[in-house]
């Protein structure tokens, strides 16, 4: 018996401590299953909740887009600072936060925000054209040029090209209202230099020249935006605009005649008008008759002899012309009336156009009378131009 004893104890002993050693690794493997399995849903509850951050986010922001599309901009405001709060200060809502405050007429705010981000992003275009607009609001030109050459030559996520050349467009337009045309011009041609082939294109360059004057280079861009595009009623209105002003009579008059085809209005049609009525009036055409050069000087004395009358009525008390004036002018007319009156040859006739010309001009451009008729718009395009006209 007692020799057993001890054989059994140390059997026992033994036997739990192997129990032991392998009781250890199950308590490890259950201790790091249950680690893994709290890792693994506090890892999916963050991106459940970061989801529906996202989600949230993303709804408030597309109703902030819709607020301002519907031109609601307080609203928009409102929506965009809940999506900030879910999105943690995203650029593209901050942006758009200022676009909104700038909507919403909150100038100073917007400003802030801009110079905010573009102090991260310097050569952002977005950001610098934005700051070019609002610049150009507050009538600050330095601040408004220096943005916009910066969303110029800035960088742009998609089509860069494009979105640069409508900032220089953007400039282009700024500089014709501010009135600095020689900046102007030298935008737009360099605008010209690389621009789109479209039709639209074409038109905007041919619009831009008409508002700096030249009429010549209008008129060329206008015919390359007609070739490819013949059914703009706009753009052949302003060929002929400025076909007329170039003293173009027969080609403007055919540009006017298309345009009413294509769109028939008011305007179109006193061009229309006044197109050919300048034409008939015209007496510095070379291969023409003494007689018709004649019969077209005399039209032109009596429509000026009208709007004499009409305009020493209206400037009875009145200092804008002062009676003397009329006095001079109607004398001035009786004379050369009584000189074509006794014109026989064409040479009489053609001595008498210089003089003509310049009492025409003088009383159609007199001060305080009613708005000019077709006529005396007529008289006035032909007669102020007669150095250029002359036969």
């Amino acid at each position: 018996m007692g020799d057993n004893r001890f054989p059994n104890s140390f059997s026992r002993l033994l036997n739990s401590r192997a129990a032991s050693i392998f009781r250890r690794p199950v308590y490890i493997f259950w201790l790091s299953l249950l680690a893994i399995t709290f890792f693994a849903l506090t890892f999916g509850l963050n991106r459940l909740y970061a989801q529906k951050q996202q989600q949230l986010s993303r709804y408030w922001y597309g109703r902030a887009q819709a607020a301002l599309e519907s031109h609601q901009a307080d609203e928009a405001i409102s929506d965009l600072r809940t999506a900030l709060v879910y999105s943690h200060d995203r650029p593209q809502y901050l942006f758009s936060l200022a676009q909104a405050l700038e909507a919403a007429g909150r100038i100073t705010e917007a400003r802030s925000y801009l110079l905010s981000l573009l102090e991260d992003e310097p050569g952002n275009g977005p950001y610098n054209l934005q700051l070019a607009r609002l610049a150009a609001k507050e009538n600050d030109v330095s601040h408004a040029m220096r943005y916009f050459n910066g969303a110029i030559y800035g960088a742009w996520e998609s089509d860069p090209i494009s979105k640069r050349q409508q900032a220089r467009q953007e400039l282009v337009s700024y500089l014709l209202e501010k009135g600095m045309n020689t900046q102007a011009r030298g935008e737009l041609l360099t605008f010209t230099t690389d621009m789109p082939k479209t039709a639209q294109s074409e038109f905007w360059v041919a619009n831009a020249f008409s508002r700096l004057g030249d009429d010549s280079s209008a008129l060329q861009f206008y015919k390359a935006g007609l070739r490819l595009d013949r059914r703009n009623a706009g753009a052949m209105l302003g060929a002929g605009e400025s076909s007329f002003r170039l003293l173009r009579y027969h080609e403007a008059l055919n540009y006017f005649k298309a345009a009413l085809a294509l769109r028939p209005d008011a305007t179109t049609s006193g061009w229309l008008q006044l197109t050919s009525m300048t034409m008939d009036l015209n007496p510095f055409q070379s291969q023409m008759s003494a007689v018709e050069r004649r019969h077209r000087l005399i039209l032109a004395m009596d429509i000026a002899d009208q709007r004499l009358r009409a305009c020493t009525q209206l400037q009875n008390g009145s200092s804008a012309n002062s009676p003397s004036t009329s006095q001079s002018l109607r004398a001035q007319w009786i004379q050369l009336d009584d000189q074509l009156q006794n014109a026989r040859s064409d040479s009489d006739v053609v001595q008498l156009l210089a003089p003509a010309a310049n009492l025409i001009v003088n009383i159609e451009k007199q001060n305080r009378c009613s708005a000019p008729a077709v006529g005396d718009q007529a008289l006035l395009q032909i007669y102020a131009n007669a150095e250029e006209l002359q036969p």
